[in-house]
Parts: C-alpha cells; sequence; structure tokens
C-alpha cells in the first residue's frame, strides 16, 4: 500500500487469480522397489497485480492495482528408491510469468539528423521526432525459466551405516535492472544459478541397540555425525548487482556473490 516515495494509497484492491492446473500421478515399480512420476501443467491468470521491483533484498511496490498478467509452465517429478531403502528424486520445471502495466510506454527522441539522441554521448541533443514505444507483457521479477533439483542419496554395501547424499541445483537467471529504472528496463538476466553440495553421515549409534547400552547410554536413541560440503565446486553465483556510475551518466553493474564454499559438521543426537 506504500510506494517508493512513502505514499499511503488506501484504495488498493486484493491481487486475483484464476487457477488451471492439471496434473498426472504414475506409481510404478522398477527393479521391484517403489517410484513415482508426477507430472502438472499450468495457467495462471493474474489481475489486479500491484507491480514491483527487487534490487537485492529491497522491494518496491507501485501501490497500485494497474497491472495484469499470466504464469505458465510444467513440472515433472520422479522420486522412488534408486538405492534400495532410500529415497531420491529429480525435478525439472518450466515456468514464464508476464505482467503488463497500464501507463507503461517510453519515448525515444531523435535529432534533425536521424540519430537517437543519448545524453553524454550524442552532440546534437535538439529534438526532431519522437517515437512512442508500448513493451506489452514484461518479465516478473519471479521468471526463472527452467529449473532442474536432483537429490540422490547412497550407502556404502560393506559398511551400511555410512550414507553419501548428492544435491544439485540448477536455475536460469531472474531478470534485473539499474536502480530506478522503470519496469520496462528490467528484462536484463543474471546469470544462471548453480550449485552441487555433497554430504557424508554415519550412524554411530542404532536406537535398536539401545537396551544393551548401560547408565546415560541408555536414554539415547541414535547418534549420527554428519559432514556437508555446500557448493562444493565453489561457484560464483550472483545475488544482486552494485551499480557503478561513469562521468557520463552511464551505469554499470558489478555483481554481488553468494557465498562460495562451505563446510558444515553436524552432530543430531535423539533421546
Amino acid at each position: 500500500m506504500i510506494d517508493a516515495y512513502g505514499n499511503f494509497n488506501r484504495n488498493v484492491k486484493a491481487q486475483t487469480s484464476i487457477h488451471f492446473i492439471l496434473t498426472s500421478d504414475h506409481n510404478f515399480k522398477l527393479w521391484n522397489r517403489p517410484f513415482k512420476f508426477v507430472a502438472e501443467t499450468y495457467y495462471k491468470i493474474l489481475d489486479n497485480i500491484i507491480p514491483y521491483q527487487v534490487n537485492n533484498v529491497w522491494i518496491t511496490y507501485n501501490a497500485k492495482n494497474d497491472a495484469q498478467g499470466f504464469a505458465k509452465g510444467i513440472d515433472f517429478k520422479v522420486n522412488g528408491e534408486f538405492i534400495k531403502d532410500l529415497e531420491s528424486w529429480f525435478s525439472v520445471s518450466v515456468m514464464q510469468t508476464a505482467v503488463k502495466i497500464q501507463g507503461d510506454n517510453y519515448y525515444t527522441y531523435y535529432n534533425n539528423a536521424g540519430q537517437q539522441i543519448i545524453p553524454g554521448y550524442t552532440a546534437n541533443n535538439i529534438v526532431a521526432d519522437s517515437v512512442r514505444h508500448d513493451p506489452g507483457y514484461i518479465p516478473r521479477p519471479t521468471d526463472q525459466r527452467v529449473n532442474f533439483g536432483m537429490f540422490f542419496q547412497d550407502k556404502m554395501p560393506r559398511v551400511p551405516d555410512l550414507k553419501m547424499h548428492l544435491n544439485m541445483i540448477f536455475g536460469t537467471g531472474v531478470p534485473f535492472g539499474p536502480p530506478g529504472s522503470q519496469p520496462y528496463q528490467q528484462t536484463f538476466r543474471m546469470p544462471a544459478y548453480r550449485r552441487v553440495d555433497l554430504g557424508l553421515s554415519y550412524q554411530a549409534l542404532k536406537e535398536e541397540k539401545q537396551a544393551s547400552r548401560k547408565k546415560m547410554g541408555q536414554y539415547i536413541k541414535s547418534v549420527w555425525i554428519s559432514l556437508e560440503v555446500f557448493n562444493l565446486f565453489g561457484i560464483n553465483n550472483t545475488v544482486s548487482y552494485l551499480w557503478v556510475q561513469d562521468v557520463t551518466q552511464q551505469q554499470y553493474a558489478v555483481p554481488n556473490y553468494l557465498t562460495n564454499r562451505q563446510l558444515n559438521l553436524k552432530t543430531v543426537i535423539k533421546f
């Protein structure tokens, strides 16, 4: 209800949407083990939308119901025991979401030589002609076209209490633009998000052996010790941009990166 200038709009209405969803589930067996395949396709009509812009963790709203849009996509997921008694899954999603803002048009100006006037670059800035542009539908800040996820578990044949899991994530870039720019200018794309996590876990104490323990050990059901490496390959994933402006008023985007690689040692004790 509050716009970028601090104005309070009491006439804002609730955003509305109509969803059309078609889902299919298929249970099957592979290697005599249970599996499930889920497919879902959807189309969502969005109305009374309040447009917003994202700058790092700062979200700026227009505070007006002046847009309409849509979201459409398809999801696939398969999960099951690729390794006996251990659940794993794979998923792929494709999505597009866009919005059309009322009055979101702009002009380009030309001098008498037919050159487009660009402040700071064009010598002749006397306007002789102009052209109006209607951007139409533009990507929403959440428009991430492709997502892939995988979580795979395995165990050592001769050491069943030692388990391994591999987590992989891939997502195409989301839209962004210069600070203070118009929504139709927020159409650049961040680089794709890529991450691989690797974890090892060992069950030091089992619940079924609780009765054979003495003293304090009788109150402990199980003990798990795990070591995880997040972002195993040290990929620099962009989270936002720092904008630098030169003497000609041109802006340049300098990326800010998420944490590179991180180790996590964890002990889980159940009483």
